[in-house]
């Protein structure tokens, strides 16, 4: 049976792929006109497979945030066949209503990056766009109900502002980014989340939470040699290491669900009044020529 999902996330996966927790074809690469995407895996499982794609290379290896190849990696998953992408990052709390470990379903963006390539169509008209809603609410009721169903402490809604990178945002930024409203801060899903409606994929993300942002005065003493120096303490490091061992298996239900599931959404029509206004293709590759 052909995969129609797929997971983006970070160095976890060869993490997991390398202590057995995940099994499948190591497919490297995808050939793209934006260039190779990033090395790629499919997962098999029961009825249905995944992919899995990790944005950089493990280790000494993990490139800058804003040198990922997102319109290759996006490219290539929709070129595969890929319908429904789940993406998987880490990021820090703004909010202490959140903590250590837990998962964030995201529903909302604040974007706060200026380095990143976020649209296939910098010479024409097509990537304007509406952002509403930014991630699928289909994928995003499934990966809730799958979160619910596996006991996990998790979040259905949140907003993330995605920064630049790769440095941690400072005190006054995290002030900042919690007076504009978010929740949740990392340095993946954008642009992501954009290039996704390009290609009229269903995308969703889930957030896990490593730390607290720093948060000024009240931030926690900087301990050398700890996980990001003292934000994360030994009882939240737990809780941390058992929400990223059950990527592999959420990614799993969730792929189960999608299948089972009925499509709501509309995220297979985002490009339908440009394929109108400019007669586009049916096939979409040929909307990069």
């Amino acid at each position: 049976m052909a995969a129609t999902m797929a997971c983006i996330a970070g160095e976890e996966i060869y993490r997991q792929w390398e202590a057995g927790r995940i099994t499948g074809e190591k497919i490297g690469p995808h050939p793209t006109p934006f260039g190779p995407s990033g090395e790629m895996f499919l997962v098999h499982s029961q009825d249905h497979s995944f992919y899995l794609l990790p944005r950089y290379g493990p280790g000494l290896h993990k490139t800058r945030p804003c040198k990922v190849n997102d319109r290759a990696n996006m490219y290539a998953l929709k070129d595969l066949g890929v319908q429904f992408v789940l993406a998987w990052a880490p990021g820090g709390a703004v909010t202490h209503n959140f903590a250590v470990g837990d998962l964030v379903v995201c529903d909302d963006v604040i974007d706060q990056t200026h380095m990143r390539n976020k649209t296939f169509f910098e010479v024409c008209p097509l990537g304007y766009l509406r952002q509403f809603p930014v991630f699928c609410p289909t994928l995003r009721r499934a990966a809730s109900g799958v979160l619910h169903d596996m006991k996990l402490v998790y979040h259905g809604a949140g907003t993330v502002a995605v920064c630049e990178g790769p440095r941690l945002e400072t005190p006054a930024e995290v002030r900042m980014l919690s007076a504009i409203g978010a929740e949740v801060v990392t340095h993946a899903f954008v642009p992501e989340v954009f290039l996704a409606k390009e290609l009229q994929l269903c995308y969703a993300a889930i957030c896990y939470l490593v730390n607290y942002a720093e948060t000024g005065s009240r931030h926690r003493p900087f301990r050398p040699g700890d996980l990001f120096g003292g934000l994360t303490q030994r009882p939240e490091e737990e809780r941390l290491s058992a929400a990223v061992s059950a990527m592999s298996e959420i990614v799993r239900n969730v792929a189960a669900a999608m299948a089972a599931g009925e499509r709501l959404c509309e995220c297979n029509k985002t490009m339908a009044a440009n394929i109108r206004q400019y007669n586009l293709s049916e096939d979409w590759h040929n909307w990069f020529v």
